[in-house]
């Protein structure tokens, strides 16, 4: 028994007539090769046949089948590009017996071989084209698989089309060569022929965007090489029948409406733009079978028209392109790589095969398998009709570049989508009709809301609960929950002396602490609609946005001009209420209310904040369900790190203070202190910790020994949360409960959520919406996505805001209308996030809408090249960004990164490992090493410092910076102060001298330990991060260490 396929070297030939090869078996050669994306692959067509397979005269027929037809004699010169035809008839033909094995063992053995065989590349010394039969054992009684034989069978598209193997097959195991109508082949182009080609496909694929943005599994110019599989749906006469009357009706052929519906269903799996696609054409059939083929192109845009204007439109294209096919395919491909480099031109393909050659349809004969693969395609729709008049629709891909999941999702769906037609009774669609949205199913609905009662729960731990519990420590102060209820009631007989009540707008400019809580307590709890606002805005963004708010009253330490204020002492300096529940309105009433309750501000896309308005309803919602999902209770304590006018920053005290537990709040100049935070949580044993991802960095780049070994549960969100994060949580404490939050702050603190478990080692899900939360996930035509389809996330239900506040009117851009699954209009927010739905329900996020950039005409994902060069071992934290000018063709990628060890990866070593994992047009040119990445005021990457810090790079790169910085008197100090601005990535300026405050340089905790190794370094001086961490500037740095040296 034989266990190999011979495809060895046949002798050669003398005296031969030789062609030139087409501009299509040149590529074709060029595709078996791997320095092109989607190479190392022949065009071939493997077919296998199972059934009364005659394998005595299949030697005998194939003989004389080689001697028939000259393309199985054909023999191609790939160095020479030359074709000849041997005169020798050498049958490629093997056979293999596998009786020695039982039915069922050879049967598998046989599937073992397919997919090698199949994908197995021709030595071309020899006719690239193989014959290889099976013998079978006879199966036992109660198999239901009779096959006594099996039949491989391969050809190269070297030497012959899909039409012209079909009939070779049919003449091979049906005895008979099928009946051809015989055209005369068309005269070769002139000159002017051609000319008038080419001007036709360059006006023709002038609107043509790139490339189909299929759900590829990664760009499809980083794959090298890939196998291929297949997924095939089979669609029954009847229903086929009456598709093509329908069509017939419009006047399209056969071929025309089933290429429509395919094109139609796929369009549906786009990310965005248009599907132009390769359609494979040939003259009419010729006795003498070959391969004439060559392909053209169709632009198939959803946006324009209705579907069978679209299939019309079709058929129109593909009629004006068989009259120009004097530029080949090839041509029309480079065409479109001119216009957009980078990948593939056309890596999608559907294949016409109606009406070839079949065998009868009692020939005891059946097509059991079969793939093709092309060079440089990663989805071939190939449909044609089989011997019971059934239209068959199979989809090879290779399996590197798309998922085999969403392959049959499209089969799936263009089956509805033909049904739906047929049962319309009319060649038209609805878009979406055929999509399943059941990857929606963990949705939730606005009835699901249950209100948690929060604020009625607050009053009651601060006014009748255990008033010695202790509800806040900030610094070195206890506040009894008895102790904040007294001055949140002192604060609410303040306001509503000063006439503010429910309704009224309280603007709080308070840094953090036990004052900011009572009044922001006092102002909810009486129905006042608050606003924090950062303390530490610069006076012009300070007036934009109490002028926006119209504030009845401003709390603020310092003097504001221009509205009514007043200062948190004399808020809290009266006399507490006898009886401050009687100040208040009902409270269960209020917790569910959709009325205005306080306002946030966000960053906007225009450059001016966003004033969010929000309502205790989604408020109440987030609260109750977060406290049930992460049991908390009163024996919890909770950190408030988050900025207070940031909306995470909303739960550590209201739902801290709900649960009736502890708020531990650093105390001032602890604001952005890792050393001192992981200090409050070993002292203070802080069990719930919820921060952005950067802030939680902070603390763990800072922690030391078991610091942290009280909590229980760490969420965090608003942000990338890097697997490498996790894997160190879960080696700190593998039981500790990990969170991820997410959604803007227009859908209220956190709208969707995902525990982390062990099976999240890559990218952390963005999760399933909160009960009474629904996401969708939109097209740009506003169509739903099926899974894995990336689109623009859309919220709706309990939690989304009530509108934004613009001069103090209530307005709704970017809450719109949307059409939920059941196609009923709903109210949503329109994020600016992109996300695609697995298929178990919870989202991935993808980018920001702006997450893409155009660099060299390439499009380019930065997130995508975060996530390459952030697995980098040695890469502590990245920040990936465009510089540069995109509309003037200067725009570049940026890395902006932190390594684990200074200098250890360089700039040369990124950029290198950037080449070896990303395409070249993704690569960055600018690399700039910190010691942190640049971080807003909310505690996120800050991409604007980060452009800057890339563009001072490279200004420096082009002229050396000259100092003119006053230097300070003291040499030392001098030295202090260089150390300093070099560790922070600053340089000297005239402002800048031994008095200037370091924190406004940007100093942070996780700087300290260099700072204290380059001073022992370059100082021969011992110092603490906890002693630097005392001094303030470089003054403060010398005379710490003249002290030290006393």
């Amino acid at each position: 028994m034989r266990d190999d396929f011979s495809d060895a070297a046949q002798g050669g030939a003398h005296g031969r007539d030789e062609a030139p090869l087409t501009d299509l078996q040149q590529a074709y050669l060029l595709g078996r090769e791997r320095h092109l994306p989607l190479g190392g692959v022949a065009m071939q067509e493997f077919r296998e046949y199972r059934g009364a397979i005659d394998i005595q005269a299949l030697p005998q027929r194939l003989l004389a089948l080689v001697g028939r037809h000259p393309a199985l004699r054909t023999r191609i010169d790939a160095q020479r590009r030359v074709s000849w035809v041997s005169s020798e008839p050498t049958v490629n033909y093997d056979e293999i017996d596998l009786r020695g094995l039982s039915h069922a063992e050879a049967l598998a053995w046989i599937d073992g071989q397919r997919e090698d065989y199949a994908h197995r590349l021709f030595d071309l010394a020899r006719s690239p084209w193989n014959v290889t039969a099976f013998r079978l054992p006879e199966p036992e009684a109660d198999d239901s698989d009779r096959t006594t034989c099996v039949l491989f069978t391969r050809f190269d598209a070297l030497i012959l089309d899909g039409r012209a193997i079909a009939s070779l097959l049919v003449e091979l195991l049906g005895g008979e060569a099928p009946s051809l109508e015989v055209a005369a082949l068309p005269l070769p182009a002139d000159e002017a022929k051609r000319r008038d080609d080419a001007a036709y496909w360059a006006r023709k694929l002038q609107p043509v965007e790139g490339p189909p943005q299929l759900p590829w599994t990664k760009p499809l110019e980083a794959i090298a090489a890939s196998r291929y599989e297949r997924e095939s749906l089979t669609i029954a006469r009847e229903r086929f029948t009456t598709l093509c009357r329908l069509a017939a009706r419009e006047r399209l052929f056969k071929n025309t409406a089933v290429t429509a519906v395919i094109l139609e269903t796929l369009s549906h799996w786009l990310g965005e733009g248009a599907l132009c696609i390769g359609i494979p054409v040939a003259p009419a059939a010729s006795a003498e079978l070959a391969n004439r083929s060559s392909f053209i192109a169709v632009n198939w845009d959803a946006r324009q028209g209705g579907f069978r204007e679209r299939a019309q439109a079709l058929q129109g294209d593909v009629l004006e392109g068989l009259e120009h096919l004097s530029q080949s395919g090839v041509q029309i491909s480079r065409l479109l790589m001119n216009a957009h480099p980078g990948g593939p031109a056309l890596p999608v393909v559907v294949t016409n095969g109606l009406g070839w050659p079949k065998l009868a349809k009692d020939a005891g004969i059946r097509r059991h398998d079969g793939l093709t693969q092309t060079p440089q395609v990663a989805v071939d729709v190939r449909f044609r009709d089989d011997e019971e008049g059934n239209l068959v629709v199979e989809i090879d891909y290779a399996r590197e570049a798309i998922d085999r999941g969403i392959i049959r999702d499209i089969l799936a769906a263009l089956d509805r989508q033909v049904a739906a037609i047929c049962e319309r009774g009319a060649f038209e669609t609805v878009r979406g009709e055929m999509l399943d949205l059941g990857h929606y199913r963990l949705n939730g609905w606005e009835s699901d809301f249950a209100c948690s009662r929060f604020l009625q729960r607050i009053a009651d731990n601060l006014f009748a609960g255990d008033k010695d519990k202790i509800a806040l420590i900030s610094g070195a102060r206890r506040i009894s929950y008895g102790e904040l209820g007294t001055n949140v009631g002192k604060a609410l007989a303040a306001l509503q002396q000063r006439g503010v009540g429910k309704g009224d707008v309280v603007a709080i400019c308070l840094p953090r602490g036990p004052e900011h809580t009572a009044i922001t307590l006092a102002c909810a709890l009486s129905g006042a609609i608050w606003v924090p606002i950062d303390a530490a805005s610069p006076p012009e963004r300070l007036d934009y946005l109490l002028a926006n708010c119209r504030p009845a009253l401003v709390i603020s330490t310092v003097p504001v001009t221009g509205h009514e204020a007043a200062t948190p002492e004399s808020l809290l300096a009266g006399e507490p209420p006898a009886d401050p529940l009687a100040l208040l309105p009902a409270l269960d009433t209020l917790s569910a209310s959709d009325e205005p309750a306080y306002y946030l501000y966000t960053s906007g896309t225009t450059g001016r904040p966003k004033c969010v308005v929000l309502s205790n309803r989604a408020t109440s919602n987030v609260i109750g369900r977060t406290l049930e999902n992460w049991q908390a209770d009163e024996s919890d304590v909770f950190i408030s790190v988050t900025p207070l006018h940031h909306d995470m920053s909303i739960f550590d005290v209201f739902g801290c203070l709900t649960a009736g537990a502890t708020l531990v709040q650093p105390a001032p100049g602890e604001e952005k202190d890792a050393i001192a935070w992981n200090r409050l949580v070993a002292e203070h044993k802080v069990s719930l910790w919820c921060s952005v991802p950067a802030i939680l960095e902070m603390l763990l780049s800072c922690r030391r020994g078991d610091e942290l070994r009280s909590l229980r549960l760490i969420a965090q969100g608003g942000d990338y949360i890097k697997p490498a994060v996790i894997a160190e949580l879960r080696r700190l404490d593998p039981a500790l409960r990990l969170v991820s939050l997410g959604g803007p702050t227009e859908t209220t603190i956190w709208s969707i959520w995902h525990e982390i478990g062990p099976e999240d080692t890559g990218q952390v899900p963005y999760g399933r919406p909160l009960p009474g939360n629904r996401y969708f996930i939109l097209n740009e035509r506003g169509e739903h996505c099926p899974p894995e389809v990336v689109g623009r996330m859309h919220t709706a239900g309990v939690n989304v805001a009530l509108g934004y506040l613009q001069d103090g009117v209530l307005g709704q851009s970017d809450f719109v209308t949307v059409a939920d699954e059941a196609g009923k209009p709903v109210r949503a927010f329109r994020t600016g996030d992109r996300g695609r739905y697995r298929h178990d329900g919870n989202i991935l996020f993808a980018s920001r809408v702006d997450g893409y950039v155009k660099v060299r005409g390439v499009r380019v994902s930065l997130p995508d090249i975060e996530a390459e060069l952030g697995a980098h071992p040695e890469i502590h934290q990245l920040l990936v960004v465009d510089c540069g000018v995109e509309q003037r063709g200067e725009a570049e990628i940026g890395v902006v990164y932190v390594p684990a060890q200074a200098g250890k990866p360089s700039a040369a070593d990124l950029r290198a490992q950037a080449r070896r994992v990303l395409p070249e047009s993704h690569v960055p040119t600018r690399f700039v090493e910190v010691e942190t990445l640049p971080l807003s005021a909310n505690g996120k990457p800050d991409r604007r410092k980060a452009r800057e810090l890339l563009a001072a790079a490279a200004a420096e790169r082009r002229e050396p910076p000259v100092s003119k910085a006053a230097p300070p008197a003291n040499p030392r100090s001098r030295k202090i102060l260089d150390l300093y601005l070099a560790v922070l990535g600053q340089t000297a300026s005239p402002e800048i001298d031994d008095t200037t405050d370091f924190i406004r340089l940007g100093l942070l905790p996780s700087h300290l330990k260099s700072l204290a190794s380059r001073i022992r370094a370059e100082l021969n001086a011992d110092l603490t991060p906890h002693q630097l961490l005392r001094c303030r500037n470089a003054g403060q740095v010398a005379l710490l260490l003249r002290e030290q040296e006393r």
